[in-house]
């Protein structure tokens, strides 16, 4: 059972490191803002895949021309530049893409303006575990195999226990 306590110990080490670097990932939503990954290279070079990116929701007057922005188009949510406003609407596009986005975005689609903080290539791993229930489940299963092997007392009696306690009788 040695080698089985080693092997879950290290795997339960990983497990902390992953789930300290949820916490570290999640820190910023202290002070409103909100942690996306990026996943298409529409923002290159501001942005590149896999980056972790946060968004926090300002008054209108805070958007203008060069913001970047993350709002709701349908069901999912975008990350472009403001590169004008017209008539009270955003005219938005991807740093990368050669054209404007094809329909404007109006202020109460948008989620948030996106601000300094930006983690890059960590969002591959949290898209990956967001997206496997699985992983969350083996992190939840190692750690609880630690816990109870680490909790486990051994049945067996060393020789020596037994003499003395029959030397006492």
């Amino acid at each position: 059972m040695g080698v089985l306590k080693i092997i879950v110990r290290v795997l339960s080490y990983i497990c902390y490191a992953i789930i300290g670097v949820y916490a570290l990932i999640c820190a910023p939503m202290i002070t409103g803002a909100k942690p996306v990954v990026v996943l298409s290279g529409s923002m290159r070079p501001t942005f590149e895949v896999g980056t972790i990116i946060y968004y926090k929701a300002v008054p209108q007057e805070e958007l203008t021309q060069d913001s970047i922005i993350t709002y709701q188009m349908g069901d999912e949510l975008v990350t472009h530049r403001i590169k004008r406003i017209e008539n009270g609407e955003y005219i938005t596009q991807g740093d990368a893409n050669n054209t404007e986005d094809g329909r404007p975005v109006s202020y109460s689609m948008v989620q948030g303006k996106v601000g300094g903080l930006a983690i890059p290539i960590l969002g591959y791993g949290v898209q990956f575990i967001n997206s496997n229930m699985w992983v969350f489940l083996i992190i939840v299963a190692i750690l609880v195999a630690e816990f109870l092997l680490s909790n486990i007392k051994s049945d067996k009696i060393s020789v020596s226990e037994k003499g003395r306690g029959h030397e006492e009788e």
